[in-house]
């Protein structure tokens, strides 16, 4: 029932790609200045966890 490192992050990279997308509709709309500052820092988070994906899967 073992799945391999390069599904996983797959599988990750999808979730993480949806999750972008929520967050870019999110920053679309009216929301205070602090919720977009937490939006961003959010994106950030997840741009750069999808740029480590892309990296390993890369590198295989």
């Amino acid at each position: 029932m073992s799945r391999d490192l390069t599904s996983i992050y797959h599988e990750l990279t999808v979730m993480k790609t949806i999750d972008l997308e929520e967050c870019n509709r999110e920053l679309q709309k009216s929301h205070t200045e602090t919720v977009k500052k937490a939006l961003m820092v959010y994106k950030t988070e997840l741009l750069e966890c999808l740029e480590m994906y892309d990296h390993y899967l890369n590198s295989r």
